[in-house]
């Protein structure tokens, strides 16, 4: 099928305007104002891409004028009225080739009327034999004052030859708008039998060449609100709608409407100029702050590095970057800390981390053994008979951080005695309860989860209440495994300082290894996985090849939860060709059978013709 913009004189591309296209018209729109909730639009443009995005949009009718034209060239809508061509040729050019056969919906022709050369009749010929069926007066006197506007209309050349435009349109079957600014206009409107009375309310104020207007929206509202009231006393038939001055939105649009009894609206720069300026302002500064954007990107994730190297807590997943804001936090607050996770996850190292945080003056980080369960270590003991009296920690380091590993060890009255030193930071000695003073920190972990620690009885209610505020939880890896690929790095950064070794790298093949492991120890198994890869490998990439064999198996296997995803997903891949699969996933074929029946996957498959 022929381009209809290719041939726009193809009569059949055209839309002709019939003796009834009226009619049809105003009885269209009619029908729209009749429906409740509906309100008309017209999209005030000047290419063919505004006239089909407006009736993707649902415009229900088009003006093609001047000012749209122009206003897509770059220039404000006011330069309408200037003499720079011919108004009704320059229209004709653009509407009949890029408009009309693009709009699905009525186009109204801008047509004007000032040239005193050009015969009225003359013209709606022309515009009706390139097949539109409504126009509208633009450009318009209206928009004229003082005496340059007296002097056109003494010229005859005004907005009374406009109206003469429009009657004689009405005769040969074509519907009309008519753009008035004062009620007398509106009323010569009415009384001419205009079908559409649109009253503008000046160039729109809105994007970079917007006018100013002198009217704010409550004072467009009840100015439009009598000039509409008078139309209707002279036509009940005639459709109000506004357009301009304050309007550069659906909600102003809506505001004004509501008050004024509107029929509808019609966009000009609203519809073409301000949306177009915003966006293309918009696109083009992100792709020109694309640059300066990665720069910013690359030196957030510097700051990032330096936060991780600083408290040697490696991750960007949600729950440590939390843990990452608690550190500053609980570094600045004296709440005794309790720091919970399975074996393995780092406890210690978030321990530093508050501790470094805290840059207590002469504060050490000393580790405090549980094993005695009585607590003799932290409290000391009174001196037995003919024996010396034993120190505790807490006498011996008054202005330490305490690091008291698996809290829930330690026996009932020395968790009542640990509580008074929390709450009044006083210590009892053992034996004799002499009493001392302890003006260091305490920070407490424990393998096994807060509520579990209290509800099963492994702590007393009192101790587990005073160490709720300052509790931590350290996830499993298991848990945050998109941490994996930054630890890894962590891990091999270390062993390069240690051990002066060449630099390494972490191959995909072992990486889809080490992302579908359980890892039940955690950072410290993922540690110690590397360190034997890293020994294994002669090149600088680990591969799958070079990692130990995980949890005692021969090959990884994922979360029992995610196993069958985790198969199915690696079939998917590799369109179920059973070989390339097992490799894959570093089973035997055998194995990956046995699960694929297990799990009730189709056995046989196009994928295997080809292996």
């Amino acid at each position: 099928m022929a381009d209809p913009i290719a041939h726009p004189t193809d009569p059949q591309s055209l839309i002709s305007a019939p003796a009834h296209a009226r009619a049809e018209i105003v009885a269209t729109l009619m029908a729209t104002r009749g429906k409740p909730n509906s309100t008309l639009v017209g999209a005030a443009i000047g290419t063919g891409m505004a006239a089909q995005a407006a009736c993707r949009g649902g415009a229900d009718f088009i003006l093609a004028l001047n000012a749209g034209r122009l206003r897509s060239m770059g220039a404000p809508s006011i330069f309408s009225l200037l003499a720079l061509r011919n108004s009704n040729d320059f229209v004709l050019d653009f509407a009949q080739s890029e408009i009309l056969p693009l709009a699905k919906v009525p186009v109204f022709f801008g047509g004007s009327a000032f040239d005193p050369r050009c015969s009225i009749e003359t013209e709606l010929e022309r515009i009706a034999e390139a097949g539109f069926g409504a126009i509208a007066n633009f450009p318009t006197a209206i928009f004229l004052d003082g005496r340059f506007r007296t002097d056109i209309e003494r010229a005859g050349l005004g907005f009374q030859r406009e109206l003469d435009m429009l009657r004689a349109a009405q005769k040969r079957g074509m519907a009309t708008l008519a753009y008035v600014r004062t009620a007398a206009e509106a009323q010569q409107a009415a009384h001419a039998g205009v079908d559409i009375i649109n009253l503008n309310l000046g160039w729109n104020v809105g994007g970079t060449v917007g006018s100013r207007s002198g009217l704010s929206l409550a004072q467009a509202a009840e100015y439009a609100k009598i000039v509409f009231r008078q139309i209707r006393g002279i036509s009940e038939e005639t459709l109000c709608l506004l357009e301009g001055g304050p309007i550069v939105s659906p909600d102003q649009m809506y505001e004004v409407s509501a008050v004024s009894k509107a029929d509808g609206y019609i966009g000009g720069s609203t519809i073409d100029r301000v949306p177009l300026e915003a966006s293309m302002e918009q696109i083009t500064s992100a792709f020109k702050s694309v640059g300066t954007l990665q720069k910013r990107i690359d030196e957030l994730e510097r700051q990032l590095e330096h936060v991780q190297r600083e408290y040697a807590i490696v991750g960007r997943s949600p729950a440590i970057q939390q843990i990452k804001q608690r550190i500053e936090k609980l570094a600045a607050s004296p709440l005794a800390v309790l720091i919970t996770g399975e074996l393995g996850t780092g406890k210690k190292l978030l321990a530093r981390a508050i501790h470094e945080a805290a840059r207590r003056p002469g504060s050490k980080l000393i580790s405090a053994s549980t094993a005695d369960s009585s607590g003799e270590s932290l409290f000391g003991s009174a001196p037995s008979e003919g024996g010396r009296r034993m120190l505790g920690l807490l006498a011996y380091q008054p202005k330490a951080t305490l690091l008291i590993e698996n809290v829930e060890c330690l026996c009932v009255d020395a968790q009542e005695r640990l509580i008074e030193v929390i709450e009044t930071g006083v210590y009892r000695r053992l034996g004799d309860n002499d009493r001392g003073r302890f003006e260091g920190r305490l920070i407490l972990t424990s393998a096994r989860p807060l509520t579990e620690l209290g509800s099963g009885g492994q702590i007393i209610a009192s101790l587990e209440s005073r160490l709720s505020p300052g509790h931590v939880f350290l996830p499993n890896l298991r848990d945050r495994l998109e941490d994996l690929p930054l630890l890894a790095e962590h891990f091999l950064q270390e062993l390069r300082k240690d051990r002066r070794s060449r630099k390494l790298s972490v191959d995909h093949s072992a990486y889809r290894v080490l992302m579908t492991y359980g890892w039940p120890e955690n950072i410290r198994e993922l540690r110690s996985v590397l360190e034997t890869a890293a020994i294994r490998c002669e090149g600088d990439w680990i591969k799958a090849e070079h990692l130990p064999p995980l949890g005692g198996a021969d090959a990884p296997q994922p979360h029992p939860a995610d196993e069958r995803e985790w198969i199915l997903n690696a079939l998917q891949r590799h369109r179920f060709r059973r070989g390339e699969t097992a490799r894959y996933l570093g089973i035997s074929r055998k194995t990956l059978y046995n699960k694929m029946r297990a799990y009730s996957f189709p056995l046989q498959t196009r994928g295997e013709d080809f292996e």
